[in-house]
């Protein structure tokens, strides 16, 4: 039966590819593979590079559910009780929204019906497993058994070659008259001027508005600075990126929005999981918790930004 189960696993890494969730008490959590290395007091791990990660299955109410921490720490995703009394997961802001005793989730603003209603235990949100696929399945590879939620790794760009080093981010050249260019550099700096006064203002994780918290996330810092200036973002970062005109990181105006993934061994590398407003000459200005704790500014053109780059998009 074991070997039977093995072999099952391994029909579904070679035919599947994938990879999200993250945070919670790993202390029941059997190990039925390679080490998982994992940060405590519910932080995101730093290097989940082996084996698989297993979730143990709760019976509640006659029912199988997981612990979000759990989910979360399996994964690489952040998860955290909001101010709000919701419970947040996702990457640099809340992408999933999920409510104690409610089985309606909102997922960059989308709605989504769980077949039951999230559990609070201690400080820990429990979801029916019935629910993964529909919440997580399209982030994440894994695979249900009778008493544990198999999280698989996706493979490593060393692993397929593959290298996401591309272009340097760069600055289009003057298509416009002088005198539109004129207008549009003095909307695009006033945007940059407004931005830069919130430098140093503290990142929170699924922060409520500026003017009640004081604190900002990536995407409820890009929604206040573009609300400033007549342009009306979603909440959340994939949100954000349904709106605006694409445009090809070597053409970039100073005010575009730049999208990311956030990378993890567990995470999918297609998921916007962070934004940032383009300053020119390789600039960033983002609200992010690192490598400095709030509002900065980033020189993007590394291997890192070049690799986790999505795509961008113009409002300005």
């Amino acid at each position: 039966m074991k070997l039977k189960r093995n072999l099952s696993l391994a029909l579904i890494l070679v035919l599947l590819s994938g990879c999200v969730s993250n945070p919670g008490d790993t202390r029941d959590l059997k190990q039925h593979s390679g080490p998982v290395k994992v940060k405590s007091d519910g932080q995101s791990p730093e290097d989940l590079t082996e084996g698989r990660h297993i979730v143990p299955i709760r019976k509640l109410q006659n029912a199988g559910y997981v612990s979000l921490g759990d989910i979360t720490q399996a994964t690489g995703y952040h998860g955290a009780w909001l101010r709000d009394g919701s419970y947040g997961v996702g990457d640099n802001d809340a992408a999933w929204i999920f409510r104690t005793g409610q089985s309606t989730v909102s997922i960059a603003g989308r709605k989504v019906r769980m077949p039951a209603l999230a559990i609070k235990e201690g400080n820990q949100l429990f979801v029916p497993v019935t629910a993964l696929q529909k919440l997580f399945g399209n982030v994440t590879l894994f695979s249900v058994e009778t008493d544990d939620v198999a999280f698989f790794p996706k493979p490593s760009p060393n692993e397929t070659g593959a290298s996401g080093r591309n272009l340097d981010f760069s600055d289009a050249r003057p298509a416009k008259p002088a005198m539109a260019i004129a207008r549009g550099e003095e909307d695009q700096a006033q945007l940059i001027a407004f931005a830069k006064k919130f430098l140093g203002i503290k990142y929170e994780f699924g922060t409520g508005p500026y003017k009640q918290t004081g604190t900002f996330d990536c995407s409820s810092f890009t929604q206040y600075v573009f609300d400033q200036f007549g342009v009306d973002l979603p909440r959340v970062a994939r949100q954000q990126a349904e709106k605006g005109k694409y445009t090809a990181r070597d053409k970039l105006q100073v005010g575009d929005l730049l999208f990311f993934y956030v990378p993890g061994r567990f995470k999918s590398n297609e998921t916007v999981g962070h934004v940032g407003i383009y300053m020119g000459e390789g600039n960033m200005i983002h609200a992010s918790p690192k490598p400095k704790d709030g509002v900065q500014i980033t020189p993007i053109n590394n291997p890192y930004w070049k690799e986790t780059f999505l795509y961008a998009k113009r409002h300005i």
